[in-house]
């Protein structure tokens, strides 16, 4: 998916914030003149199975006034498969009573599966399911801040947007998402690339406790000291063990963040290279600066193919020495400067969904001349994309520096999934992207073309020993395997703590999206 988590505010749409969708329930639809209801069942054993657990007026079905609109709140186009029907619960036990009823349906017979959702930004089918039930989390989006314990409590359907607002009237933040249409579960389960994450690490090494549903309905808490085996598996290993309904999070004081975006022209690319390079090699005492460079390709802009820089200084300082300063000095398109709260900062950075979306993740070495590769093989997408399907599409690469610095504030936390600790000196993840505003053909063109420039990225930055065997599970697409690349120890200790608090099965099995442990090479 092309969803990378930051935008600029003059170069994205701004999406408004979503109002609480209302519908009305297959069972209290009224009868249309001249047709009877016969009975109040759907016809569908698992749908009347949640109606008959006390969900009912939880449920849509395609026949309910809400279905189609909540379908449409899927981010991108692609992924918004339709399901039998969707559950919607509002806290924990029903989460837990509607997974429950679910798995004891027919045994688990016919050929129907569950998914489930928090924001609904990943690739399609992860969180969403064309037979079957989706469990969404959408309404279950509350933040509070609990002073004593320092802990921010956030519940997975919340925005980001949303989520740093509630939490921005406590007067704290937490180390959470850049673009604020991103939903808080998939972003935290996944690992979690953040403002913060130079001083804090990823967003998941700041949980300190998880709530999770097991596939029995059993509620549990995983911290440090109660089930700790899989409070560390729940760190980047996603959607393998149960439904997380709470994130504990260790909260910071809220500050102004220093936020400046430059657009330049592409002609300083090697510019923009030098300074994610001078990034990745920096130590921890310019941790509290941030650099998320885009090359960006738009038809309806003027020029077509940008650099969108965005700066940020989680501190406030505006007059941090840091590898972007030899960016300063080139010429802009564009520029803006700010002091603004996360809340503010996350609700500026939204990408526009509403198209046909695919993207893939790599990781090498911190090399100029394997940034440099990338950059060429952007332009050359362009090209053919521009040749093979019109001006009908958008793209989008992104170079993020990843100090080694990151494995040791992981250790530091307790450990996560990612594997990091494996990888020798600094890096950078390449994040690239397509959105196709036409048909499924021109989808399926760009698709096929965009794996072709992940296929030449991955082979070059062999070819100059770049090659790192890291695939982060936020940017990753469908046929990659994050998981398999997180290490042999980390594997394993993934599948142990599946087998032990998913023994039938159920996450690997009846819940198919996402990436899986029993998948993973």
């Amino acid at each position: 998916m092309l969803k990378t988590c930051i935008g600029a505010a003059a170069l994205a749409a701004r999406l408004a914030a979503a109002s609480e969708l209302s519908w009305t329930p297959s069972s209290l639809v009224p009868k249309a003149a001249g047709f009877e209801v016969a009975s109040n069942s759907s016809g569908i054993a698992y749908c009347d199975a949640l109606k008959e657990a006390g969900l009912g007026d939880r449920l849509l079905l395609a026949t309910d006034a809400g279905y189609e609109p909540q379908i449409q709140s899927w981010y991108a186009e692609n992924a918004r498969f339709r399901p039998d029907c969707l559950v919607l619960p509002h806290n924990t036990e029903e989460v837990a009573t509607a997974l429950k009823a679910l798995v004891n349906v027919n045994n688990g017979g016919g050929d129907w599966h569950i998914a489930v959702r928090s924001g609904g930004h990943s690739f399609p089918g992860s969180n969403n399911i064309a037979n079957g039930v989706t469990i969404d989390l959408t309404m279950m989006n509350s933040s509070s801040y609990d002073p004593e314990t320092n802990l921010a409590k956030i519940q997975p359907g919340g925005r980001w947007r949303n989520t740093y607002a509630d939490l921005q009237k406590a007067g704290v933040v937490v180390t959470g998402g850049r673009d604020g249409d991103v939903g808080v579960g998939g972003f935290l389960l996944g690992g979690g690339n953040s403002f913060f994450s130079g001083r804090m690490g990823f967003g998941c090494d700041s949980v300190k406790n998880y709530e999770v549903v097991l596939a029995n309905g059993t509620i549990i808490n995983a911290n440090s000291t109660a089930n700790s085996d899989l409070w560390r598996a729940l760190k980047g290993g996603g959607s393998n063990y149960g439904i997380v309904t709470r994130f504990d999070m260790e909260a910071l004081p809220t500050r102004d963040l220093y936020y400046e975006t430059r657009v330049l022209s592409l002609n300083y690319s090697e510019s923009m290279i030098d300074a994610v390079v001078g990034y990745a090699n920096q130590d921890q005492s310019f941790a509290d600066n941030a650099l998320v460079p885009l090359w960006i390709h738009n038809a309806s802009s003027s020029p077509e193919t940008i650099i969108n820089a965005i700066y940020v200084n989680t501190q406030g300082n505006s007059n941090a020495t840091s590898a972007f300063d030899n960016v300063r000095r080139l010429p802009t398109l564009f520029k803006s400067t700010s002091l603004q709260n996360m809340a503010a900062a996350a609700d500026g950075s939204q990408f526009p969904g509403n198209t046909k979306n695919y993207g893939t993740t790599l990781t090498f070495r911190n090399d100029p001349q394997i940034l440099r590769r990338c950059v060429e093989l952007h332009e050359d997408l362009i090209k053919r994309l521009n040749s093979l399907i019109g001006p009908k599409f958008t793209s989008l690469l992104v170079l993020q520096p990843i100090p080694s610095y990151m494995a040791t504030i992981a250790e530091q936390k307790g450990g996560n999934m990612l594997g990091l600790e494996n990888i020798e000196g600094n890096s950078v993840i390449f994040n690239a992207g397509v959105a196709v505003t036409s048909d499924d053909r021109d989808f399926a063109i760009a698709r096929a073309e965009l794996a072709v420039v992940t296929a030449q990225v991955k082979e070059f930055s062999k070819s100059v020993n770049g090659d790192v065997d890291f695939i982060y599970l936020n940017y990753a697409e469908s046929n990659q395997d994050p998981l398999g690349s997180y290490g042999a120890k980390n594997i394993q200790h993934m599948r142990d703590v599946a087998a032990k608090y998913d023994p039938t099965e159920v996450f690997q099995k009846r819940i198919p999206g996402g990436f899986k442990i029993s998948r993973a090479a």
